[in-house]
């Protein structure tokens, strides 16, 4: 078993008055698994939202053009077509929500999507879509939001065939200035009733002194479990990881060693190290790109090659270090990878994905 020669160390388990969760700590092994590319390019998309579904790739549009969605072949790069269009008519909205997950369902590959604008829900059928050419909505349905928060769902996810989960972002209201609580809500798809409500944090912090948006503090990478019974977040300004599990909410945490805790959201964050970039995961395990990167150092479009490895129980498993560096990490239903988007002056889109080769843990 691959498993019984991993190090990882768990120092403690406590928790305070804003977590709610229990907190591990671990150790980054020095031990790396190097990992090796395959290449695809594409020609004339650049987006930093990625998805792999079925033989395609999906790019999230928010730059340019009629439709939300551009997809081309995974092998070839061909375009496939253009999906989701934009605008005021039938079937069409102003602005949808990025992909947060694609399940399968009688064999078809789907996603939630939020139109916030027009305050409705819809199930994309990506597979039908495909086929057809066109896009093809298996549901649409009005979603009330704004009555309940002042900022509308950023991350949607399908849980069973009428319950949803729901995230709120944190944000400062005018004019009281005060700064909102992210929050995770499980709610029934066709009536919007709220079943449960959870917070990873109780509430948010501020700081008036500090060089970047005190509501960005707790943002983090979110990737749902495909058996659909836990998710977790990688955060950006904590080197940590948070396993929630949706039957029992609980929450269980675990943080690198002698990284930033949160005492450095008491600073002006000059000094801040940037942690998680990404997460994604499969129902083995879960895959974080790690930055590790001070703030003041980082630049748009750079790259990073490390990957940490965790299985579902928040254990730490691996570092994978990557040939190239990475700005997404996406898998597709049985072949797990990472992504690499590079922008070129000929507007070529350069995607790197990372197969692992040696990803068999239990061998």
């Amino acid at each position: 078993m691959f498993m019984s020669c991993i190090s990882f160390i768990e120092i403690s388990c406590t928790s305070d008055n804003n977590y709610q969760g229990k907190l591990r700590y671990f150790d980054e092994t020095n031990e790396e698994m190097i990992l090796h590319s395959d290449t695809l390019y594409t020609n004339g998309i650049y987006t930093p939202f990625i998805n792999v579904v079925d033989s395609a790739v999906l790019f999230y549009n928010i730059s340019q053009g009629d439709f939300t969605f551009k997809a081309s072949n995974l092998s070839t790069g061909q375009a496939i077509g253009d999906f989701c269009p934009i605008g005021h008519g039938h079937n069409e909205f102003i602005s949808l929500s990025p992909i947060q997950q694609i399940y399968l369902e009688d064999e078809k590959s789907k996603t939630l999507l939020f139109a916030p604008n027009e305050s409705k829900i819809l199930i994309w059928n990506i597979t039908e879509s495909f086929k057809t050419g066109s896009t093809i909505y298996d549901y649409i349905g009005g979603y009330s939001w704004k009555d309940k928060s002042p900022v509308s769902y950023s991350k949607q996810v399908m849980i069973n065939n009428d319950s949803i989960l729901l995230y709120t972002p944190s944000i400062r209201t005018f004019p009281d200035d005060k700064i909102t609580d992210p929050t995770y809500q499980i709610r029934t798809l066709g009536s919007n009733i709220l079943i449960r409500e959870i917070r990873v944090f109780n509430h948010a912090i501020d700081n008036k002194d500090s060089q970047i948006l005190p509501e960005s503090y707790l943002d983090a990478s979110f990737s749902l479990k495909p058996d659909k019974t836990k998710f977790v977040e990688a955060m950006n300004w904590l080197p940590q990881i948070n396993i929630v599990d949706l039957k029992s909410g609980k929450i269980l945490g675990n943080r690198m060693k002698d990284k930033q805790d949160e005492d450095i959201f008491s600073t002006n964050m000059e000094k801040a190290l940037f942690c998680y970039n990404r997460v994604v995961s499969d129902n083995d395990y879960i895959y974080a790109l790690w930055v590790g990167t001070p703030r003041s150092e980082m630049r748009s479009g750079i790259g990073y090659n490390t990957i940490h490895i965790f299985d579902w129980e928040g254990r730490f498993i691996k570092k994978n270090k990557n040939r190239v560096s990475c700005q997404r990490v996406n898998h597709k239903h049985s072949k797990r990878r990472t992504l690499r988007v590079e922008h070129r002056k000929t507007e070529t889109i350069q995607i790197r994905f990372e197969f692992i080769k040696k990803y068999n843990y239990d061998a």
